[in-house]
């Protein structure tokens, strides 16, 4: 693996203290591998091989009924790991993933991965908070999915997705976005012309921002579930 491959690994925190030779053991494991847009990379119910570094490129976690209706779970961009969990315990997938766009992402085979993980005090920590970063992440999308209109989510992760800036552009199509926030696409249809009396100018994949106070007082953002939350450490008294 490229050095500059191997430093984007180690901007993952739960990567951060590893050793060189332990993290050479788990990249000589695994393997890095090129996606194009649309690939299919694992089903819910199969049995985990990999844990997934996502290095570049997009990838969307969903789930499907038994009518083969999907539901977005959630939506990961670089640098991100994903299916820690099954990855740990060797249960089935609960999601499954495809790349949303062309991605890079690196495959460490979970055998060597646990075996490092029980050895290792500077991976296992780092582990552990992770995994409460992903459960944390979860009940902030569960909580926005209760606690709001389909609208006011909307206009809530307008808001998050520009940041301080007035104008940003959709990462990704509308059909993936109503399916993470809890809507069909006509209901999303319906917010983003909801919104425009909200101050939301709205002109295909390009949103402004035109009156941001109002779209504020609307939407009501609320830190413990909208902000940006910073890597997390273990606490040892």
């Amino acid at each position: 693996m490229k050095p500059d491959d191997l430093h984007l690994v180690r901007s993952l925190p739960m990567f951060a203290k590893v050793t060189d030779a332990q993290l050479s053991v788990l990249v000589a494991r695994g393997s890095l591998q090129r996606y194009p847009r649309g690939t299919l990379l694992f089903n819910e119910g199969e049995q985990a091989d990999f844990l997934m570094v996502l290095l570049e490129g997009g990838v969307e976690l969903f789930a499907r009924d038994q009518d083969d209706n999907e539901a977005v779970v959630d939506i990961l961009f670089p640098v991100d790991s994903f299916i820690l969990a099954a990855a740990l315990t060797g249960a089935p997938y609960l999601m499954s993933a495809r790349t949303l766009v062309p991605s890079r992402i690196l495959l460490l085979e979970t055998g060597a991965f646990r075996r490092a993980v029980a050895a290792d005090p500077d991976l296992s920590t780092p582990v552990m908070a992770e995994l409460a970063q992903h459960f944390r992440r979860l009940v902030r999308q569960i909580k926005d999915l209760k606690l709001r209109t389909g609208v006011q989510r909307l206009g809530c992760y307008v808001l998050a997705l520009a940041g301080p800036a007035d104008e940003v552009m959709l990462p990704f199509d509308k059909r993936i976005l109503a399916s993470r926030l809890g809507m069909t696409a006509e209901n999303l249809s319906r917010a983003f012309s909801a919104l425009r009396d909200q101050g939301l100018s709205v002109q295909g994949s390009r949103l402004v921002i035109q009156d941001r106070e109002r779209l504020v007082a609307f939407s009501r953002p609320a830190p413990l579930i909208d902000s940006a939350e910073g890597p997390l450490s273990i606490i040892a008294d």
